[in-house]
């Protein structure tokens, strides 16, 4: 991409004079006689969720926020499209002048939409073929979305009969990107897909596209995953305290010394995930037995842990509350997860001078005194139960 295109586009993304045309040129479409569910079933994930916590504002805001978890979320599906052109950015399906499947499109708070101009100019020119599966063309950003998003939707295509040695689609930026590459070279499976790489200026007509949809934090999908990678038997024995380098991220602890002295006490060491290759953080966390988070993505990585034996206690900002590592760890049957609530990270004075507020970097603070009673409830929880938060239950479930 020219800086002219890079400039122009910056422009039309901060003014938003881009996104108010892409709305009403593009017509979203999900349904008719030419999209056709192979395989449809509809789930309810998180119907048994235990909300128990110390911590009474993160257990009402579960109680709320579940209520309404978009329905996107709970299904599982392979869709069969026909005639669907795939452009080479995101890898978003259109048909006809201007028509979006919104099943292919992986980002919908901030929705995305094909670049009008590009389709415009090359949608005659793409290169046919009879058949393909539709991987990924951006959910491949981070880690978080990786697993998330993207490699579970592998998990459903058992249930169905694919053509042999049909085209994976993935376009160029997601086929580089470490994370897919790292599980490449991990997974025999991964490796033999037919992947078709398709490259940035280059558009492709499908004649029937099929795409896969999994359950974000459904089990089946989860064990799928993991056994992709190939995990090697390891017995966790570290304590970890994984915090976040201020220096990289927008949130941080205001009294981390303070945080850190204290879980030293306890046998913790200090872990930041970003300063680690994925081979070693994927080590980290399969090593670790004891776990004191952070709230943010790398956070992800408990997929990686032991189940039965990790316990993880997760800090968050009483106002960035998130249900996603809850979630994520209780569909794994992870055996013990509670949380600590820091202070409202927005509701610091600026003028306060034990919080930074500079270059983006919000600071909050977590009591020491909380935090290091749910560590000594951790560290001596009974050995033949699950534990989320104050609910308990036997460990063979």
């Amino acid at each position: 991409m020219n800086l002219f295109t890079r400039a122009l586009r910056s422009f039309l993304w901060r003014s938003k004079i881009g996104r108010s045309t892409a709305e009403k040129f593009w017509k979203r479409r999900n349904a008719g006689d030419d999209m056709r569910y192979l395989f449809y079933n509809e789930v309810d994930v998180i119907k048994d969720l235990p909300i128990c916590f110390d911590e009474d504002i993160f257990s009402q805001f579960l109680r709320k926020d579940l209520d309404k978890w978009d329905i996107q979320s709970q299904v599982e599906y392979v869709l069969e499209i026909d005639d669907v052109l795939i452009e080479p950015e995101r890898c978003l399906g259109t048909k006809g002048f201007n028509q979006l499947i919104e099943q292919t499109v992986v980002f919908t708070a901030d929705y995305q939409y094909p670049y009008i101009l590009p389709h415009i100019l090359h949608r005659n020119k793409a290169k046919t073929l009879k058949a393909a599966v539709l991987y990924d063309g951006s959910a491949t950003r981070n880690l978080y979305h990786h697993l998330i998003e993207t490699v579970c939707r592998l998990s459903v295509l058992s249930k169905i009969d694919l053509p042999a040695n049909i085209p994976f689609i993935v376009n160029r930026f997601v086929y580089d990107s470490p994370f897919f590459q790292y599980l490449f070279s991990r997974s025999p499976y991964f490796k033999s897909l037919n992947w078709l790489v398709q490259e940035p200026h280059e558009w492709l007509q499908i004649e029937k596209l099929y795409r896969p949809k999994a359950l974000y934090f459904g089990n089946e999908s989860w064990a799928f995953t993991r056994n992709l990678y190939n995990l090697d038997k390891v017995v966790p024995n570290r304590r970890v305290f994984l915090s976040r380098d201020k220096k990289r991220f927008t949130r941080g602890l205001s009294n981390e010394s303070e945080v850190i002295n204290m879980l030293r006490k306890y046998g913790f060491e200090v872990a930041y995930a970003e300063h680690l290759s994925i081979d070693e953080q994927v080590k980290l966390f399969q090593e670790t037995e004891y776990l004191v988070a952070l709230t943010g993505m790398g956070l992800i990585q408990q997929f990686f842990m032991s189940y039965d034996k990790a316990h993880i206690i997760e800090i968050i900002p009483v106002n960035r509350l998130m249900p996603e590592y809850y979630c994520q760890a209780y569909s794994l049957g992870i055996k013990y997860y509670d949380v600590v609530l820091g202070e409202d990270i927005d509701g610091v004075p600026m003028s306060s001078s034990s919080h930074k507020r500079h270059d983006g970097l919000k600071e909050y603070e977590v009591s020491i005194k909380k935090l290091e009673n749910s560590v000594l409830k951790m560290l001596n929880a009974p050995v033949d139960k699950k534990i989320y938060g104050n609910f308990s239950m036997p460990l063979s479930k």
